[in-house]
């Protein structure tokens, strides 16, 4: 019995020792495989490590590169700047150079401006001369662009102005066509009318003033003076353009008709909506119609509504006719 217990426990003892055994082969077998999932997590924290350090790497590597490639764009910019500041210098130059240029020339263009200026007076003072010299004789011819050469009277009190209309004694027909009042008529030294484009060329080319004698039937005499007369072209009708400063003693009788256009008995430039003012009352700068007329018809007894009138003169009095007109021009005062 005793045998069979030992046998019993001997056998109990083996497989004992056979699960011992075996326990400590799982033991060592966890051991190791615990050991080999430390290592593969130490090996794992030590291959993200070297990944980390590797991004990091490629970061500065990329950082460098765009560095480089800054610094390269930023080389380029400054050989672009440089290049464009050597070439604001270049221009800079150039402008200067053409300023200096441009000074001189503006300098030549004054000094020209100035002897112009001085010719221009000059040539003014020899004309009026010449006009006052001419003037010095009854008549004398003038030549006037593009006309031909034509006589003209001077008058002798006052001296130095020539005559541009005259009435004295009514030998002279005033009534007038258009073309005829254009052209000129009668005889220089009597009774006429120079001509409205030979005024204007006159006044159009240089100032003249306007000098108006006056006489009536008892032999009293007055004037009227303007110191800018001006006449326009045909285009413009012969308008009165301008008349200047009035002075003198007849009163301004003509202020009225500044600007006005001529009419004629067959050419109605009036601002009179009921007919033509010429037709009655002679060629003239008719507005509606007067308040002067010297182209009226000559009454040698001094009355008569359709005569000579210088409404200031003579107190309105529509039935006062001179006997006497004659106006006159020169080139102005300088």
């Amino acid at each position: 019995m005793q045998a069979g217990l030992d046998s019993k426990f001997k056998l109990a003892e083996e497989q004992h020792m056979a699960v011992n055994s075996e326990l400590k082969n799982q033991l060592q077998e966890l051991i190791t495989k615990e050991d080999f999932a430390n290592s593969i997590k130490a090996l794992q924290t030590k291959l993200d490590a070297r990944l980390d350090k590797m991004e990091e790497l490629r970061t500065i590597q990329i950082t460098a590169d765009a560095n480089d490639e800054l610094k390269s764009l930023v080389n380029t910019m400054n050989d672009t700047i440089k290049d464009l500041q050597s070439q604001l210098k270049i221009s800079k130059g150039q402008t200067k150079s053409k300023e200096d240029i441009l000074k001189v020339k503006e300098e030549h263009l004054t000094n020209r401006d100035k002897q112009i200026s001085t010719l221009t007076t000059q040539i003014k003072a020899i004309e009026k001369t010449k006009s006052e010299l001419s003037c010095q004789l009854s008549e004398y011819e003038i030549k006037l662009r593009e006309m031909e050469p034509f006589k003209v009277s001077c008058a002798s009190s006052p001296p130095g102005w020539t005559v541009m209309q005259r009435r004295i004694d009514g030998s002279e027909n005033f009534d007038r066509t258009w073309d005829e009042y254009k052209n000129g008529f009668g005889n220089v030294s009597g009774e006429f009318f120079i001509g409205l484009e030979k005024l204007h060329r006159m006044t159009e080319a240089q100032p003249h003033e306007l000098y108006i004698k006056l006489g009536k039937v008892d032999g009293s005499t007055s004037y009227a003076q303007f110191n800018d007369f001006k006449i326009g072209s045909e285009e413009e009708s012969y308008q009165l353009k301008n008349l200047g400063k009035y002075s003198g003693e007849a009163g301004d009788s003509l202020e009225y008709n500044k600007n006005q256009k001529f009419s004629t008995f067959d050419r109605d430039n009036d601002n009179y909506s009921e007919g033509n003012c010429a037709s009655s009352l002679g060629a003239w700068w008719h507005n509606r119609c007067s308040s002067s007329k010297l182209n009226g018809k000559y009454f040698n007894d001094g009355k008569g509504w359709t005569g000579i009138h210088w409404r200031s003169w003579h107190d309105n009095d529509w039935e006062i006719s001179l006997t006497f007109a004659e106006m006159m021009i020169r080139p102005k005062s300088l």
